[in-house]
């Protein structure tokens, strides 16, 4: 049954707000009677959301050490030491938690995650059947096995048979495509692409694997294209978000920009934004559009203290860049 105190720890991480998530844990961990290991663990669950993956580790090993069968913190710590790279460790962690009844589904992901990161496609072949996993779990981990195995035509025959088990499944046809690229080359694949997103009830994984290979193959316009149509028929933040980057792409930093900004706005913790939105301030020469959206940005989530840094990155830059502007005008 869930607690009340869970149910806010839950909210606040549903809610994008890990920081919070680890305060409330640890003044949970003060509470008399509390469940130490319990919250530990949760905390570190909440580290590891925020890439602070040493944290995270330390957090769940004292749950460990206060409660050393606790599948649920050899689950976060497997997470934290894969975030770490450690991935034998992260293995071993793994392989723990899947003899446990509680965590043995998560632990089965872990240890099929590890060795897909380890290339050890064997062995995750061998195991899958082992682990009766339902279908549908499966067939990813089927796939990626025979594909790194280069048993290609195995494999994109395991992704058709996905497909008929879950038509239009958008992981299956993502595998697919890629696979097809291999054998068949870009070139037709987003031909015959081209003519699936073109029919009305299709729905819009389509349109958008057809703008990706457009992408991939340099045509910049027609992957924008298909971009701004699916995010008006979506309303998409992960859309907007590949619109954003074919615009910078395709040399339209100005167009780009504003869906960058908004897309921070949602969400200020995206890495790859923050520095395609600055790259493209800097290639129109608007940095002092960047240094106000940031300010704007900081009222919105004063929380989100890697904006500071930005800020004073910014300023810096535009500091620079005037004498040299003055230089030339002499």
């Amino acid at each position: 049954m869930t607690t009340p105190a869970y149910q806010q720890f839950t909210d606040l991480m549903k809610r994008g707000a890990p920081g919070e998530a680890i305060d409330f844990a640890d003044r949970q961990c003060l509470l008399p009677g509390a469940n130490k290991p319990f919250w530990l663990t949760r905390k570190a669950a909440a580290l590891n959301s925020k890439g602070k993956f040493a944290d995270a580790r330390a957090s769940a090993e004292e749950a460990l050490v206060l409660d050393p069968k606790n599948g649920w913190a050899l689950v976060v710590r497997g997470e934290a030491l894969a975030g770490e790279g450690r991935i034998d460790e992260s293995l071993a962690d793994f392989e723990e938690a899947a003899l446990m009844p509680k965590t043995a589904l998560r632990g089965r992901k872990g240890i099929a995650e590890c060795l897909s990161k380890l290339g050890q496609w064997d062995r995750l072949l061998s195991l899958l059947p082992q682990w009766d996993l339902p279908e549908l779990d499966a067939f990813p981990w089927r796939v990626k096995a025979l594909a790194g195995l280069e048993r290609t035509g195995e494999a994109i025959g395991v992704c058709r048979e996905w497909l008929k088990r879950a038509p239009d499944n958008p992981p299956a046809l993502w595998e697919l495509t890629k696979l097809e690229v291999a054998v068949e080359g870009i070139d037709a694949v987003r031909e015959r692409m081209q003519r699936l997103a073109k029919i009305p009830s299709r729905p819009p994984i389509y349109a958008e694997i057809y703008a990706s290979l457009c992408r991939q193959s340099g045509i910049a316009d027609a992957a924008v294209r298909q971009y701004e149509k699916l995010s008006a028929r979506t309303g998409d933040p992960r859309i907007a978000r590949k619109q954003a980057f074919a615009l910078a792409k395709a040399g339209r930093e100005r167009e780009a920009i504003p869906v960058m900004e908004e897309l921070l706005r949602l969400d200020p913790r995206d890495m790859y934004i923050h520095s395609a939105f600055i790259a493209a301030c800097k290639r129109v020469g608007d940095l002092e559009r960047a240094w106000k959206f940031y300010h704007e940005l900081v009222a919105l989530h004063p929380d989100e203290k890697t904006l500071y840094g930005r800020i004073n990155r910014i300023r810096k830059s535009i500091e620079n860049a005037e004498p040299r502007e003055a230089d030339e005008d002499r």
